[in-house]
Protein backbone atom coordinates (compact mmCIF):
# COMPACT_ATOMS: atom_id res chain seq x y z
CA UNK A 1 0.00 0.00 0.00
CA UNK A 2 1.45 3.55 -0.91
CA UNK A 3 0.08 7.02 0.12
CA UNK A 4 0.80 10.32 0.18
CA UNK A 5 0.57 13.09 3.16
CA UNK A 6 -0.25 13.00 6.69
CA UNK A 7 -4.07 12.66 6.19
CA UNK A 8 -5.82 9.32 8.08
CA UNK A 9 -2.16 8.17 9.41
CA UNK A 10 -3.51 5.79 12.60
CA UNK A 11 -6.09 4.39 9.73
CA UNK A 12 -3.42 3.87 7.38
CA UNK A 13 -1.02 2.38 9.76
CA UNK A 14 -3.76 0.23 11.25
CA UNK A 15 -4.86 -1.20 8.10
CA UNK A 16 -1.34 -2.22 6.64
CA UNK A 17 -1.00 -4.41 10.08
CA UNK A 18 -5.17 -5.71 9.66
CA UNK A 19 -4.40 -6.77 5.18
CA UNK A 20 -0.42 -7.77 6.56
CA UNK A 21 0.79 -5.75 3.70
CA UNK A 22 3.84 -3.35 3.60
CA UNK A 23 2.90 0.81 3.87
CA UNK A 24 4.70 3.12 2.31
CA UNK A 25 3.73 7.14 2.93
CA UNK A 26 5.46 9.75 1.33
CA UNK A 27 5.32 13.42 1.49
CA UNK A 28 4.41 13.70 5.10
CA UNK A 29 4.32 17.65 5.82
CA UNK A 30 6.90 18.32 3.33
CA UNK A 31 5.32 21.68 2.96
CA UNK A 32 5.11 22.54 6.93
CA UNK A 33 7.66 24.69 8.40
CA UNK A 34 7.75 21.26 10.65
CA UNK A 35 7.82 18.82 7.93
CA UNK A 36 7.71 15.40 8.57
CA UNK A 37 6.06 13.05 11.26
CA UNK A 38 5.28 14.70 14.60
CA UNK A 39 5.60 13.48 18.13
CA UNK A 40 2.05 11.86 18.46
CA UNK A 41 2.74 10.25 14.99
CA UNK A 42 5.77 8.72 16.53
CA UNK A 43 4.39 7.87 20.12
CA UNK A 44 1.47 6.02 18.10
CA UNK A 45 4.20 4.06 16.11
CA UNK A 46 5.88 2.86 19.23
CA UNK A 47 2.68 1.98 20.71
CA UNK A 48 2.40 -0.46 17.89
CA UNK A 49 5.56 -1.43 18.09
CA UNK A 50 4.44 -2.54 21.84
CA UNK A 51 1.60 -4.82 20.51
CA UNK A 52 3.45 -6.65 17.91
CA UNK A 53 6.55 -8.61 17.19
CA UNK A 54 8.69 -8.71 14.00
CA UNK A 55 7.13 -5.34 13.12
CA UNK A 56 9.58 -3.01 10.67
CA UNK A 57 8.92 0.33 10.97
CA UNK A 58 11.48 2.74 8.82
CA UNK A 59 11.50 6.56 8.96
CA UNK A 60 13.54 8.38 6.81
CA UNK A 61 16.39 11.37 8.20
CA UNK A 62 13.78 14.29 7.46
CA UNK A 63 10.99 12.07 8.93
CA UNK A 64 8.63 12.92 5.15
CA UNK A 65 9.07 9.05 4.58
CA UNK A 66 7.30 6.30 6.20
CA UNK A 67 8.02 2.32 5.19
CA UNK A 68 6.40 -0.33 7.70
CA UNK A 69 6.07 -3.85 7.44
CA UNK A 70 3.99 -5.52 9.55
CA UNK A 71 4.36 -7.99 12.34
CA UNK A 72 2.35 -10.03 14.11
CA UNK A 73 0.14 -8.57 16.42
CA UNK A 74 0.83 -10.51 19.89
CA UNK A 75 -0.92 -7.96 22.14
CA UNK A 76 0.15 -8.28 25.69
CA UNK A 77 -0.28 -7.30 29.30
CA UNK A 78 0.99 -5.44 32.04
CA UNK A 79 1.92 -2.61 29.04
CA UNK A 80 2.65 0.89 29.32
CA UNK A 81 2.50 3.83 27.00
CA UNK A 82 2.79 7.41 27.53
CA UNK A 83 1.03 9.17 25.07
CA UNK A 84 2.45 12.65 25.69
CA UNK A 85 0.38 15.60 25.45
CA UNK A 86 0.22 16.75 21.83
CA UNK A 87 -2.81 14.20 21.40
CA UNK A 88 -5.34 12.36 24.19
CA UNK A 89 -5.33 9.45 25.14
CA UNK A 90 -8.46 8.44 23.02
CA UNK A 91 -6.44 9.47 19.99
CA UNK A 92 -4.09 6.18 21.16
CA UNK A 93 -7.19 4.18 22.46
CA UNK A 94 -9.02 4.93 18.90
CA UNK A 95 -6.06 3.95 16.99
CA UNK A 96 -5.30 0.59 18.33
CA UNK A 97 -9.19 -1.41 18.95
CA UNK A 98 -9.44 -2.73 15.77
CA UNK A 99 -5.79 -4.38 16.45
CA UNK A 100 -6.38 -5.08 19.74
CA UNK A 101 -9.23 -7.11 18.46
CA UNK A 102 -6.97 -9.38 16.56
CA UNK A 103 -4.16 -10.25 18.90
CA UNK A 104 -2.81 -13.61 19.88
CA UNK A 105 -3.00 -12.30 23.67
CA UNK A 106 -5.49 -9.80 25.58
CA UNK A 107 -4.10 -6.25 25.36
CA UNK A 108 -3.39 -4.64 28.58
CA UNK A 109 -1.89 -0.68 28.44
CA UNK A 110 -1.54 1.42 31.37
CA UNK A 111 -1.49 4.97 29.63
CA UNK A 112 -0.26 7.74 30.82
CA UNK A 113 -0.80 11.65 29.42
CA UNK A 114 -3.62 13.87 28.86
CA UNK A 115 -7.32 13.14 28.98
CA UNK A 116 -8.06 16.00 26.45
CA UNK A 117 -6.58 18.11 23.33
CA UNK A 118 -7.64 20.93 21.36
CA UNK A 119 -8.93 18.79 19.12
Amino acid sequence: MQFEGCRDFRQRVVSSFLSGKKLKITGIRVDDESPGIQDFEAGFLRLIDLITDGTRIEINETGTVLRIVPGIIVGGVDLEHDCGTSRSIGWFIEGIIPLACFGKSPVEIQFSGITHDTL
